[in-house]
């Protein structure tokens, strides 16, 4: 009933099916705007640990406080498997996960979800079945 309501790119719904706007920037300000949005919501902030090195920094720092047997400081390939470990620890701790992931690792659904089953198909299998269909291809 109202076809250009939501500024659809009728080309890009056929081509790509997919729902799109499509907008004439036509100003300063509204390509500004557009711009602007776009790059915050391409570049989504991280939160909390946006700062990866200052995380690892204070999580190797309070190990090295805590630490008291100097025995185990000893051997080099030790303490570079510890510092690694402390790091991964550290990042593992500030580490935000949505809600879906940890009810799939709780229920032991694993990392991915599917819907369907896919079947593969061969491009080689489709050009033949092609020409032969239509030969004056």
């Amino acid at each position: 009933m109202y076809a250009y309501i939501n500024d659809w790119v009728h080309g890009i719904l056929i081509n790509a099916r997919c729902n799109n706007d499509g907008r004439l920037l036509m100003n300063g300000d509204d390509t500004k705007n557009a711009t602007s949005y776009s790059t915050v919501y391409i570049a989504k902030k991280q939160g909390k640990n946006y700062n990866m090195s200052a995380v690892m920094a204070k999580g190797y720092g309070y190990h090295l406080n805590h630490l008291q047997d100097s025995a185990y400081i000893d051997n080099l390939q030790d303490v570079q498997r510890l510092l690694l470990f402390w790091l991964v620890q550290a990042i593992n701790h500030e580490q935000e996960l949505a809600r879906p992931i940890v009810v799939s690792y709780l229920m032991g659904w694993g990392d991915t979800y599917h819907s369907h089953h896919y079947s593969p198909i061969y491009w080689s299998t489709f050009v033949c079945y092609l020409f032969k269909e239509a030969p004056d291809l």
